[in-house]
């Protein structure tokens, strides 16, 4: 191939931006909503688009009503765009409500006298709160009585539990802007967190979520990633269905994360003059990573970090049906056909694979499972030396396929995330792993555990059933008496080990 061939633009070189005009895929559910609740009715309602982070909230917003300004316009509808994350005060934020809408309609002439006094009454200096709020008020008014609606992007609404923090004046303010129809106007929010949520960090509760219709914004589905994958073919790139799967692989349906790596993937092809998706992955592994590593530090802030990682891996102590519900909504899960659960990308799990190791999901079990394997360690190197793994595969055959899965886990880690993935294969054991070792060498171990094996496989059961994730069928997946049988099973183990 002639390497003028070659000089094509990368349709994914502005990756990390706002997605805009033919850039856009897909979301036509999505564009859906903000038609049938904001652009075409004569008297929008409000919308909160709610998604986790980068999976194209922004994007979403700019396509369905930015860009049709002019359209918009045209009818009337002003939409202003708004990145609340740029304000550090509410009262400054609030005027700049009047100053952004003043300086739009003054561009379209749109201006009236009565709506000049009321911009110039509302922006005086030294109000206090209630007075100026009340000429905001009154400068909305006077535009609605021109027949005007004013639309308001608030984009990054998450920074209100900062901007509003400890105020309830702030969210009853905005409230009170949309709700009265005398000056109402309408609000488009984005956000990471609900606004009940954002509501609560501030500790200044009110009922301004109550006036919104939520709408989240998950992965990509089907027709989308059809369309992402005609982008990798419009320049040359043959469109397997191995590569399909490696782009799964590692990104699932997450729009940032596809746009990241098909950047990549059309730079290696045409840098090599061939794909491979894994190479282009390794690329920008630790672009992947900061995106994990930040979608986490969210996620724990509120404790769902936790109850994810509880429903991916177990034990499930405290999570119920309603957490597996909200995780669903953001599409950082997806349920299979055996009624579990896994993240929206199988690179995602295996780094909360690595994550959950880390974490004391429920400290005894945490403290039972490390002393198991480390007794199983220790007790094999004495009777089969270092190389112990290999001696015990041989020794006892129907162990192989456990081995093996821990192999294969240990290496699909490393493979991922090089250095931060666990030398030990023994971190890759389950209980019932660490169980089925322990009776195989089981004339070794009585000495240790005491009592006979048919004791211990009773506990071994309940404790590899408490392992296992959330099934989708039930309410709570850990029962509290269950949870107290464990326990004290947990207790006995390790008595036993630390006699």
């Amino acid at each position: 191939m002639r390497s003028a061939e070659y000089k094509f633009e990368n349709p994914f070189a502005d990756y990390g931006n706002i997605v805009r005009g033919e850039r856009f895929i897909g979301r036509r559910d999505s564009l859906r909503v903000v038609e049938n609740r904001v652009i075409r009715p004569r008297e929008p309602g409000n919308l909160a688009i709610i998604g986790d982070y980068r999976i194209g909230k922004s994007s979403l917003v700019y396509k369905a009503v930015i860009e049709r300004k002019p359209e918009l316009i045209a009818k009337k509808l002003l939409p202003i765009w708004i990145n609340l994350a740029t304000y550090d005060q509410a009262p400054i934020f609030f005027r700049s409500l009047v100053t952004r809408c003043y300086d739009e309609m003054e561009d379209l002439g749109w201006l009236t006298e009565s709506i000049k006094y009321a911009a110039s009454s509302a922006l005086q200096d030294e109000l206090s709160w209630s007075e100026g709020y009340g000429r905001i008020q009154r400068f909305f008014e006077r535009i609605r009585q021109a027949d005007f609606r004013i639309l308001f992007v608030l984009d990054e609404f998450d920074h209100a539990r900062y901007l509003f923090k400890g105020d309830i004046s702030g969210f009853q303010g905005l409230r009170e802007l949309s709700y009265r129809p005398e000056w109402r106007v309408t609000f488009i929010t984005t956000s990471r967190r609900t606004l009940r949520n954002i509501e609560l960090q501030t500790k200044a509760i009110s009922t301004f979520d109550l006036i919104f219709y939520k709408h989240y914004l998950g992965m990509f589905d089907g027709p989308d990633m059809q369309e992402y994958f005609a982008r990798l073919s419009s320049v040359g790139i043959a469109v397997t269905s191995p590569l399909q799967e490696r782009v799964s692989f590692y990104c699932g349906g997450h729009p940032y994360l596809l746009e990241m790596l098909g950047y990549e993937i059309i730079e290696l092809f045409r840098e090599q003059r061939r794909v491979d998706v894994d190479q282009a992955a390794r690329r920008i592994g630790r672009s992947f990573l900061d995106q994990y590593d930040h979608m986490v530090d969210i996620l724990s802030e509120d404790g769902s970090l936790s109850k994810m990682l509880q429903i991916l891996f177990g034990p499930a102590v405290d999570v119920k049906q309603t957490d597996v519900d909200e995780f669903l909504r953001y599409g950082l899960v997806k349920p299979t056909d055996r009624g579990d659960y896994v993240a929206f990308s199988a690179h995602f799990q295996t780094y909360l694979k690595l994550i959950e190791r880390q974490i004391d999901l429920w400290p005894i079990w945490r403290e039972t499972e490390i002393a198991l394997r480390h007794i199983v360690t220790f007790t094999m190197l004495e009777l089969y030396g270092e190389q112990w793994i290999d001696k015990l595969e041989k020794a006892r055959p129907h162990l192989k396929s456990i081995l093996q899965g821990c192999r294969e886990a240990q290496q699909k880690e490393e493979k991922s995330f090089g250095s931060r993935a666990s030398r030990n294969l023994v971190d890759f054991t389950y209980p019932q792993d660490l169980f089925a070792i322990i009776f195989a060498e089981w004339n070794t171990f009585k000495s240790i555990f005491g009592k006979d094996k048919s004791y211990w496989d009773q506990r071994a059961q309940l404790l590899t059933k408490i392992r296992n994730p959330l099934a989708h069928n039930r309410d709570e997946a850990l029962y509290d008496y269950e949870r107290q049988i464990a326990e004290g099973y947990c207790r006995e183990i390790l008595t036993t080990l630390q006699q």
